[in-house]
């Protein structure tokens, strides 16, 4: 068995930044649970790299011709790093506000009747999202019970709550509290069975920092992650949605995609 050396631990700190010293409180250990990771140097100096570049891509000139090539191979290895052959990436603010924004899209996108179903165990950000857009959309809002002894909710649960006029769900991959994982492939499953057209939108913010991505096995239609819990930095979020979310009406220019 592998065991880290002081040489090596040495050598891993040595790649991020600020790890036992803040600018404003001074020597400390840095220890969050949930709320915030440390940076890697790397991530700092490419950040301060592209921060420099006064083209946009989309324009005609070698500068925004070199930012739409890392734009695409980036797309291209999240697709490999999640396993997504299908449906498309983008950025937005935060995680949280991606799945706002994804959440919005799927209540306005579905039939204006029937059931939006989350659970008890989910971070405030579907929840939330959820409790809006359902009113607006003219849904109902429900959330299924966790089991507070396992910290985590089952397909089973869920099954015991979904109904053919399911239009949107969303599900927990892993818990920031608890620490405990969902069966995401299974939840999906117990939810197409009754539901095959629900759009099914997960919040993997605090799994990605933990466990393995694999979205062609999930059968959802959204997936977001908060990329500053993956050693990257605060600022933005990612989001992967399926093609026929991708369909779906939402905020574009006119003409535009």
């Amino acid at each position: 068995m592998s065991q880290i050396t002081e040489t090596l631990l040495d050598d891993i700190r040595s790649r991020f930044a600020q790890v036992d010293h803040c600018p404003q409180q001074g020597q400390r250990v840095f220890f969050e649970n949930a709320g915030g990771a440390l940076t890697l140097n790397s991530v700092v100096d490419t950040s301060k790299a592209y921060a420099a570049i006064p083209d946009n891509q989309g324009r005609d000139n070698a500068g925004s011709h070199e930012l739409v090539r890392v734009i695409n191979k980036a797309k291209d290895d999240m697709r490999v790093f999640m396993n997504a052959p299908g449906g498309q990436f983008f950025v937005g603010e935060s995680g949280t506000e991606l799945l706002f924004r994804v959440i919005m899209n799927a209540c306005l996108g579905t039939a204006a009747d029937g059931i939006v179903l989350g659970s008890t165990v989910e971070h405030p950000a579907t929840r939330s999202a959820c409790h809006r857009w359902a009113r607006i959309s003219g849904k109902t809002h429900l959330l299924v019970a966790h089991d507070d002894s396992r910290g985590l909710v089952t397909a089973q649960d869920y099954a015991a709550q979904v109904t053919p006029d399911t239009r949107v769900a969303t599900i927990l991959h892993t818990s920031p509290v608890t620490g405990m994982g969902m069966d995401v492939p299974a939840i999906s499953a117990a939810i197409r069975a009754v539901s095959p057209d629900c759009i099914i939108i997960i919040d993997g913010i605090q799994h990605a920092a933990h466990g393995q991505i694999d979205i062609a096995s999930y059968d959802v239609d959204g997936y977001v992650i908060s990329p500053y819990k993956m050693f990257s930095r605060h600022g933005y979020g990612l989001a992967w949605i399926s093609d026929r979310m991708t369909a779906m009406e939402h905020d574009s220019l006119v003409g535009g995609p």
